[in-house]
């Protein structure tokens, strides 16, 4: 009598945090399975106003998925979180969050880009984005967040280079990253400075899209661009960072073999926060850690 063994299931779940819209999903897939992404099952999702209070949207939302997809912790094979760039509370909680399950149930913890995440679902649906001929065209991407200070959180690409990058290699640790595809914190101006070139230098007809908070917050900055080649987003939602491109980012990064220790994973600010700055510049009053 032969006896059906069930196939062993892998099991993820992963979070970001870094704008005001967080995310969790939890995905289940077969060990050994050769159908790749879609042979990956989608058992939990949430979306989350994480701005007012990151820690106790964060956790709740966190618990509610789990218990959607009937899960206890222990039995989630590999954590995965957004590490940025974005807000510095959010990432903080986040990444705090992550590490700390992760590091506690001795699991693996995967680090994703936001903005990588953020600019998925338009990069896919570009890809074989058409011109009014019916040629492929091969349109340059930009995700942008509200940096404050005059600033954007950017990344920068062409559809198909976007839509390969997970994340930036980092010390010791590798990561998935197209070359070609950039991720900075500048000035509305530099940013576009950039594009211009990237545009006037293209070699085919090309087009530009922006998603994300960025193309609000700096509206007039956009218009600088050639706005015969602008092309818009199909929806609002492409502001936010979507759970489903979250996820998949996060499996294929799992597949590359990039989950490893959660205390090795930092967050990406891309640059100092404000304490930092003035604890450099000795415009912090001295504390029980730093002298009487």
């Amino acid at each position: 009598m032969s006896i059906l063994l069930k196939s062993k299931k892998r099991r993820l779940l992963a979070w970001d945090s870094s704008s005001k819209s967080g995310v969790v999903i939890a995905l289940e897939w077969s060990l050994g399975s050769k159908s790749g992404w879609a042979g990956v099952k989608k058992v939990g999702e949430l979306a989350l106003n994480v701005d007012a209070a990151h820690s106790e949207k964060l956790l709740w939302g966190v618990d509610q998925v789990l218990t959607a997809a009937n899960w206890r912790p222990d039995e989630v094979d590999v954590f995965a979180v957004g590490i940025g760039p974005g807000s510095f509370t959010g990432l903080r909680i986040g990444m705090t969050t992550a590490r700390t399950l992760a590091h506690t149930l001795k699991k693996p913890l995967i680090g994703v880009s936001s903005l990588a995440a953020l600019a998925r679902p338009v990069a896919v649906q570009l890809i074989e984005y058409k011109g009014d001929d019916q040629k492929l065209l091969r349109p340059w991407v930009i995700a942008s967040t509200d940096a404050c200070k005059g600033e954007l959180f950017a990344l920068w690409g062409n559809a198909r280079t976007v839509r390969d990058c997970v994340v930036l290699a980092s010390g010791d640790r590798s990561g998935l990253w197209k070359r070609g595809a950039e991720e900075q914190v500048l000035s509305p101006g530099s940013l576009i400075q950039h594009m211009r070139r990237k545009l006037s230098n293209s070699k085919i007809a090309t087009g530009w899209c922006v998603v994300g908070e960025g193309r609000h917050r700096y509206t007039d900055v956009w218009d600088q661009l050639p706005q015969g080649k602008r092309i818009e987003s199909a929806g609002i939602e492409f502001d936010q960072v979507q759970a489903d491109a979250l996820g998949q980012l996060a499996w294929e990064a799992d597949q590359a073999g990039l989950a490893g220790d959660p205390l090795q994973l930092l967050p990406r600010y891309l640059r100092a926060s404000d304490a930092e700055i003035k604890l450099k510049a000795g415009l912090l009053q001295p504390g029980p850690t730093r002298g009487n």
